[in-house]
């Protein structure tokens, strides 16, 4: 963490000192977008965003605000608050995308296989699917999760058993 430190600190003296940093977190930031993104152009766009304001307001991150934050927790911020924005934008495109999904024939029995299971996942709020990407495709911790949304560790871990349970129960209906 040491390290980390030092290379924020040159980079808000010398932006050629960021190289670093973005080498270090991309590739963390573009798995955490595609798993919500699925548009490989917007992806790219989202994550360049990213990197580009974290660069821009380098000089205005601190380590220690009234709660510890890392230079990690930062860019996951970042990059929720850049998934929100695109997705706030497309949010009728959304609506109408999850009307088709809900016409499909059923009645027939079908697995709980990948396809439903991600079907059913964009279903979900935009808070929620931010929870199951940073434990399930990021595999974090509930404490750093509580760090990226400013929440406490019971919080988290309180929010996705029911979001887990909530899920469940979907699912169970479906195959009745």
């Amino acid at each position: 963490m040491s390290r980390e430190i030092e290379k924020v600190i040159k980079a808000k003296k010398d932006l050629g000192e960021f190289d670093y940093l973005y080498r270090k977190y991309f590739p963390k930031i573009n798995n955490f977008v595609f798993h919500r993104v699925q548009d490989d152009a917007v992806r790219n766009e989202i994550v360049s965003n990213v990197f580009f304001k974290a660069m821009k307001n380098l000089t205005r991150f601190r380590f220690f605000t009234s709660r510890r934050s890392s230079f990690s927790a930062w860019l996951y911020r970042i990059a929720l608050s850049e998934m929100n924005q695109y997705f706030r934008e497309r949010k009728r495109e959304q609506k109408l995308q999850q009307k088709l999904n809900w016409n499909t024939v059923q009645g027939e029995d079908f697995e709980i296989d990948y396809s439903n299971l991600k079907r059913k996942l964009g279903e979900l709020s935009s808070d929620e699917q931010n929870l199951i990407s940073l434990r399930f495709f990021e595999k974090m911790s509930y404490q750093e999760i509580g760090e990226i949304l400013k929440k406490k560790e019971g919080t988290v871990k309180v929010r996705m058993h029911r979001l887990l349970k909530k899920i469940r129960s979907q699912l169970e209906k479906e195959m009745k």
